[in-house]
């Protein structure tokens, strides 16, 4: 299946990055807290992070200062993200983070065993499969993965093709919105040395108003229990976080 990764680096959407920077969004804060539930991390901790698929690196400048003590390296295929980001960090003396042009698909062999934690947000859904991206992080031997991305907690994934229009009806972007099951990509990452599968519902706890445009956008519709349903375009967006931790080898 064709990657397209030269249409993810023409049509980003900058905004949604920079915005982070302003405000965490609800979903980086949640993923903080929830790694710290499962003892992955805490505010003492001394750690090394890659963050894959990290844009201008919005998650990792909330981390930095949220765990001062950690070190963060994001990887981006976008150059110009990755040059706005480490311009950031400069100008606002953030020392603990940096940024680099990476791909994927085709990780640099210095990135293995080079970590203590290796995360990726709102990234695996986006792109044409799981199996690959989720092989390369499983390569890069850390102790411990996780993610956030649309998952199932049934037996059903779904591969979802995204075509965005223009008010001519002309086509101006593709996407994959893809959701995958849990108890697949469990046994995945199991098969692959990585046991300790733990995965929870991201739940928004704010209200997000419809986009105007008829196109695709996050935004909530509550129930009457008071929970609140993600949408986007005509999706319903699943979120959970996932981990699992490497099994140690036994010593020899």
């Amino acid at each position: 299946m064709q990657k397209r990764t030269t249409e993810w680096i023409e049509k980003v959407n900058t905004a949604y990055h920079e915005r982070q920077f302003k405000e965490p969004y609800r979903s980086t804060v949640a993923f903080c807290d929830w790694l710290e539930t499962l003892g992955l991390i805490h505010k003492e901790s001394h750690l090394r992070i890659l963050d894959l698929g990290a844009g201008q690196g919005a998650t990792l400048y909330y981390m930095s200062l949220r765990y001062p003590h950690c070190t963060f390296v994001g990887v981006d295929l976008n150059p110009e993200l990755v040059q706005k980001g480490n311009a950031f960090f400069q100008e606002h003396g953030i020392t603990n983070c940096r940024l680099e042009v990476g791909d994927i698909y085709a990780l640099d062999s210095k990135y293995m065993g080079a970590f203590d934690g290796v995360i990726s947000l709102q990234t695996l859904s986006w792109l044409p499969a799981f199996e690959e991206p989720l092989e390369a992080m499983c390569a890069l031997e850390a102790p411990w993965l996780a993610l956030s991305s649309l998952f199932y907690d049934g037996l059903v994934s779904c591969t979802i093709e995204i075509k965005e229009y223009t008010e001519r009806l002309e086509p101006y972007t593709q996407s994959f919105y893809n959701i995958y099951s849990l108890p697949v990509i469990e046994q995945f990452l199991a098969d692959r040395g990585y046991h300790d599968f733990r995965y929870t519902p991201f739940e928004i706890d704010i209200d997000l108003p419809k986009p105007q445009k008829k196109v695709m956008g996050t935004y909530t519709e509550k129930l009457a229990n008071g929970r609140r349903l993600q949408i986007s375009g005509p999706l319903l967006m699943p979120w959970h976080f996932i981990s699992a931790r490497r099994k140690a080898a036994p010593s020899s």
